[in-house]
């Protein structure tokens, strides 16, 4: 619930302005309330790691990157979270969910490969509230998305081989929000509320 904060806050660690400050303190006063942090088994899900990805679009107000934000789970517990700032300024909501998705998929596939190793063998199941993102990574080729780099839909590629499964999530429900834009507490705690009983 703080990575997306955290995250701004360490943007301006080499010169902070009373902005900042004020920011930090304002997280401060949030944790204050937040004595402990309780994490909840969801639905187990024994043969899959679960990969939930959501970006905002041009969220920063000086670059106008976007934010992709992530979590992973596996066996029905949270393992990793992220949330960083695009490489490149994105040119519609639909491209910033790609590169969003891109990157939960890296992390999936690293995890998957690790757990091979140690003789453990699952698949991968990525989650976005994003239509133009699903839309892309299930057609051939760029389409109207010429400006898109070659290497970017590579996700095409693992998806029509079955190495990963794409599915739809509601966005009020997916936890990679929290990690893509500020929400206000009582939004958090209401989101927390209506995960739970959907994994349950």
């Amino acid at each position: 619930d703080i990575r997306y904060s955290v995250k701004e806050l360490c943007q301006r660690m080499a010169s902070p302005t009373s902005t900042d400050w004020h920011r930090l303190k304002k997280l401060c006063r949030y944790l204050r309330g937040r004595p402990q942090v309780v994490q909840r088994r969801s639905r187990v899900e024994d043969d899959a790691i679960v990969v939930y990805v959501d970006s905002d679009w041009a969220g920063c107000k000086e670059t106008r990157r976007s934010t992709s934000g992530g979590a992973l789970f596996a066996y029905g517990m949270c393992v990793k979270v992220w949330s960083t700032t695009q490489g490149v300024a994105a040119r519609n909501s639909g491209e910033a969910e790609l590169y969003a998705a891109n990157k939960g998929m890296t992390e999936a596939l690293g995890l998957q490969q690790m757990c091979k190793d140690v003789g453990v063998d699952l698949k991968v199941v990525t989650r976005t509230d994003s239509d133009a993102c699903r839309g892309t990574c299930r057609r051939v080729g760029l389409g109207r998305l010429k400006h898109l780099e070659v290497e970017d839909l590579w996700a095409q590629q693992v998806v029509r081989s079955g190495r990963i499964a794409l599915e739809r999530v509601d966005g009020v429900v997916n936890p990679a929000d929290l990690m893509t834009k500020y929400l206000p507490r009582n939004e958090i705690d209401q989101q927390d509320r209506k995960s739970t009983r959907l994994n349950s």
